[in-house]
């Protein structure tokens, strides 16, 4: 007998993931119920000592237990029944305990043995354990133990680039946000003769302003704009501390707990994938054009010096 428990850490297992495993669990019994079927027929033709039997009384078993945030619970003992809650009711599972198991009997030789094997799933929205018992008699199960164990090894990390450089992120996309505004705002200050020969001291001081000024007006904005996707996916934090020079309490985000669990996309996390998604597409979307951004700033600020030198 070959027993494991695999613990699921630092890793994204989304749906699709989840369902593809699922399905080929089904798929699996499937397969060797047409072979019991097949072996039934062709032993018919043959006296006991000569039958040769590889899943002689099949019986392949998916149960699950579903746990939801009303505090209720369903038991499904079929592959269907538990497709139509996965599929439409994903939102509202707090936790799943699923149950995969083959009995049969082999027949070499006229000598029986007798294997049981099983895979039990217990899924939660922060991990994921995995207990495998297979013996060692025959291969059977081991497609769906191989399949289980390639996801989770290719499973994107759940302490990505999202979440390590959110800060960077927000600053990014901030001050290309802010960089617009800021601009115009600084260059409408020129009306002033003093903000006019203040620009005009040296080259830097006109685009130093405005990189300020962007910083401080695109950092509320990126904050307001990506905060809503990042809230779900941030570790907790954690007390760090008394700074006496503020007088106040530091936090820091608990990132040992949060690489020790993973992030698997059922109930409250069904979302996270698309408010990455969102994140990565936002960062894209306004760093595309800082390069032209960043160009018209190098040409504004020559303007503002010459106007600053000439008026």
């Amino acid at each position: 007998m070959y027993n494991e428990t695999i613990k699921v850490a630092n890793k994204i297992i989304s749906d699709s993931v989840l369902s593809e495993i699922f399905e080929k669990m089904n798929e699996e019994i499937e397969v060797y119920k047409r072979i019991k079927e097949e072996e039934e027929k062709q032993n018919e033709k043959y006296e006991r000592n000569y039958q040769k039997w590889t899943v002689k009384d099949f019986e392949g078993k998916f149960k699950c237990t579903f746990n939801f945030y009303d505090d209720t619970n369903i038991d499904v003992d079929n592959y269907y029944d538990f497709q139509n809650i996965f599929n439409n009711r994903l939102h509202d599972v707090k936790s799943m305990w699923v149950r995969y198991s083959y009995m049969y009997t082999i027949f070499e030789e006229g000598k029986p043995t007798y294997v049981n094997k099983s895979i039990n799933m217990d899924i939660h929205e922060e991990r994921m354990d995995i207990d495998v018992h297979i013996s060692s008699e025959d291969d059977k199960m081991n497609n769906v133990y191989n399949l289980i164990k390639e996801k989770i090894l290719t499973a994107p990390e759940k302490y990505d680039r999202v979440v390590k450089r959110r800060s960077s992120i927000i600053t990014k996309v901030g001050i290309c946000i802010g960089l617009i505004p800021s601009s115009f705002i600084c260059l409408l200050l020129l009306i002033s003769p003093e903000v006019r020969e203040f620009y005009a001291k040296t080259y830097v001081t006109y685009p130093i302003i405005v990189l300020i000024l962007a910083y401080i007006i695109g950092n509320v904005i990126a904050h307001l704009m990506l905060g809503k996707y990042y809230t779900p996916l941030l570790p907790e934090r954690v007390y760090a501390g008394y700074d006496s020079s503020k007088q106040k309490s530091i936090y820091k985000d608990d990132i040992e707990k949060y690489v020790g669990t993973s992030e698997i996309i059922i109930g409250k996390n069904v979302d996270n994938l698309k408010n990455r998604k969102e994140i990565l597409d936002i960062e894209s979307k306004y760093t595309s054009f800082a390069l032209y951004e960043f160009i018209g700033l190098v040409v504004l600020s020559i303007i503002v010096i010459i106007m600053g030198k000439l008026l």
